[in-house]
């Protein structure tokens, strides 16, 4: 089954409770859009990850090693013609060398040996690679409560995919870039919140425009009967803006009294601050409406908050006192946090920033409809990053042979059934 079907078949289950929401009295306004690709943007490029569970226990399944990796891929559009820069596993014919784009993670009834394995396997993937050494991002044992090796291989691969994100930023791409991400631009537990927003901040100094492009969660499913609706009015791509109310409503029934999701900049660890902004709805295909995607733009892009990067003062200070704007107070505590619904924005971010980003992205879907779930360099990433079965078959091989030694612990190891549908277990909507 081709992986983007296996992305629909994945998320079916959400767009049909939002199926079940009733239209809004007023649909919002929308817009359509053609396809073109701004001749000043220098690379276009775009990320994910993958992470698969491929030896466990068989007294506990939770147990055992799993695999994860990233894939970035870059394309010149003034060379439309050359081969796609790709920093990652190939998606082609697995050889040895894509071994080495792929982390494992260890967790086994043992901490010490499991620890002990780990280090093994990083001082052979050296040896066998001749490269220098590599770590897995560091996490924070306080944060890294995950029960399951799986649940834990995909918070390293979401800190990797954020790792990636911040060195296309800072060292890959030339100013006038485009880079898209998979998945929301909110921080995930083992990232700081001020580490995210720095590298919002960051994109913006060297002019790369940050989108990152979102298939799933309440929004998304309840967006869906609205974009159904309006696909029936239009034969072109058109886009919207999520109303604020239906934002709110996605997350009134939340186990957190305040919408954790919903914040911008905030404390370290005490919430899933981001920089995701200005949530635009982008059906590229309205004769298959359920090709849309939600896009969360950066908010150091938006007009209001540009001159902030360039300025010693908190999203929040800024939003209060520059912009004297509206904020959201906590329940109890009553601190106050800026909201996604708080951010002020200017019809110059829709004509400055989105649209120009959407014709491109339409470009993008255009160029191969095959792909066209997803702006296809993105589903050229998501598709070819995934650890298939015969992927994971050679792994096996592999790391069963380069840990000869180790049969204390492989013995007791056995492959694991492979699950190729949701490889984002770790995702927060």
């Amino acid at each position: 089954m081709d992986i983007i079907d296996h992305r629909i078949k994945a998320t079916l289950k959400d767009v049909e409770a939002g199926m079940n929401r009733p239209l809004p009295a007023k649909l919002p306004e929308y817009h359509t859009i053609e396809a073109h690709l701004d001749p000043t943007t220098a690379y276009i490029a775009a990320l994910d990850g993958t992470d698969q569970q491929i030896f466990y226990l068989e007294y506990e399944p939770d147990w055992g090693i799993a695999a994860w990796g990233v894939l970035y891929v870059e394309f010149d559009p003034k060379h439309p013609n050359n081969e796609i820069y790709r920093d990652g596993p190939n998606g082609g014919f697995f050889t040895e060398e894509d071994l080495f784009y792929y982390h494992l993670t260890m967790d086994l009834p043992n901490r010490d040996e499991s620890r002990r394995f780990r280090n093994d396997f990083y001082a052979i993937r050296q040896t066998l690679s001749s490269a220098r050494p590599t770590e897995p991002p560091l996490l924070n044992p306080k944060f890294n409560n995950k029960k399951g090796v799986r649940p834990l291989a995909a918070v390293e691969r979401a800190t990797g995919e954020w790792l990636a994100l911040r060195a296309a930023i800072t060292h890959q791409l030339a100013p006038g870039s485009l880079v898209l991400k998979d998945g929301r631009f909110n921080c995930q537990i083992e990232q700081a919140a001020s580490w995210v927003d720095e590298l919002g901040r960051t994109a913006i100094r060297n002019n790369v425009r940050c989108v990152a492009v979102v298939k799933s969660g309440a929004i998304y499913s309840n967006i869906c009967p609205i974009v159904q609706e309006i696909a029936k009015n239009t034969n072109q791509a058109f886009y919207f803006l999520v109303p604020s109310e239906i934002i709110d409503e996605s997350y009134a029934n939340d186990v957190y009294t305040d919408r954790k999701t919903l914040m911008l900049g905030g404390k370290d660890h005490t919430d899933l601050a981001g920089i995701g902004a200005l949530w635009t709805v982008f059906c590229p295909d309205p004769q298959n409406y359920k090709t849309f995607v939600i896009l969360e733009f950066n908010v150091y892009d938006l007009h209001h908050y540009k001159s902030l990067v360039y300025q010693p003062q908190t999203l929040l200070r800024w939003q209060q006192e520059v912009l004297q704007a509206k904020v959201h107070k906590t329940q109890g505590k009553n601190i106050p946090h800026v909201y996604v619904t708080d951010l002020i924005i200017d019809p110059k971010d829709i004509e400055q920033l989105v649209e120009p980003t959407l014709r491109e992205l339409l470009w993008l879907c255009e160029q191969e409809v095959g792909r066209f779930g997803y702006p296809n360099l993105l589903g050229l990433a998501h598709e070819e990053v995934v650890l298939k079965a015969e992927k994971v078959k050679l792994l096996r091989q592999k790391y069963m042979e380069a840990f000869a030694e180790s049969d204390k612990i492989l013995s007791e190891l056995v492959a694991h059934p492979l699950d190729a549908t949701a490889h984002k277990l770790h995702n927060i909507h």
